[in-house]
């Protein structure tokens, strides 16, 4: 049985660049990364195929990226400059342990690390997410940041038990998505079917949703926080009218 904290990048790693590779403000992340970074070290959360992670290292920055997916790795890695990102296979939940088991890898002292587009959604209960906080708080330098994206849920009352909808028509295939809402535990549950020349493809994916002041508070329980928010990489302001937020969570006090 796959291992659940791969079942995402495992369902979607022949797709997701053809899929998803434009539709993110690449530049402007890495930008802002870059100068959070410094020559580094960086540790990306969920690094997938190396969209952002590939780019900075480009710019001179250390990176490490970990990811559970044996197939987002490989892509990173066939790519030009793959070999300039240190990866490791493992569940972002347990980072701190996964970095401290592999030879070569710094340990702690990151002057940030990043988890990109609701990545860190994809750890779909509040242990694991509490998890990799604590662990990622234990990674930081002592001047080193956080820097989380993620959406802005809707009220629980808005969002429908059940949903289908058109998500993709091509004139090769056409993909439905299909979820499921379960607002006691704030998780979605949702499948992409892939219908392609008579044949049936599915692609699970499962996220934890939290609000901002949610996210506030196990970041604080972990020992971090919120220095910065934006609406975007960019830095621009984040409302109450803002849909996607870039927060930025330093460490609580002296080490």
């Amino acid at each position: 049985m796959l291992h659940d904290a791969a079942r995402y990048g495992e369902a979607f790693a022949d797709v997701y660049d053809d899929w998803y590779g434009a539709a993110f403000d690449t530049d402007g992340a890495v930008e802002r990364l870059r100068a959070l970074a410094g020559p580094g070290p960086a540790l990306e959360l969920g690094v997938g195929t190396g969209r952002l992670a590939l780019p900075l290292a480009a710019t001179g920055t250390q990176v490490v990226g970990v990811d559970a997916s044996p197939s987002m790795l490989e892509r990173l890695a066939a790519k030009p400059g793959g070999s300039a990102v240190t990866v490791v296979e493992a569940d972002m939940a347990d980072v701190a342990e996964a970095l401290a088991a592999v030879d070569g890898v710094p340990e702690r002292g990151y002057r940030v690390v990043y988890c990109a587009y609701n990545t860190f959604l994809n750890l779909h209960t509040e242990h694991a997410q509490r998890r990799c906080l604590a662990g990622v708080a234990s990674l930081l330098a002592s001047d080193g940041a956080l820097a989380l994206e993620a959406y802005v849920p809707a009220p629980a009352q808005e969002v429908p038990r059940t949903s289908l909808d058109v998500a993709r028509v091509s004139t090769e295939a056409v993909v439905l998505t299909a979820t499921e809402h379960d607002a006691d535990a704030q998780v979605v549950t949702g499948q992409h079917v892939e219908l392609r020349d008579g044949s049936v493809r599915l692609r699970p994916w499962r996220v934890r949703y939290v609000t901002p002041e949610q996210l506030d508070a196990m970041a604080a329980d972990a020992g971090l926080v919120l220095a910065e928010r934006w609406s975007d990489w960019r830095g621009r302001p984040f409302d109450e009218h803002s849909d996607s937020h870039v927060s930025l969570y330093r460490l609580e006090g002296p080490r």
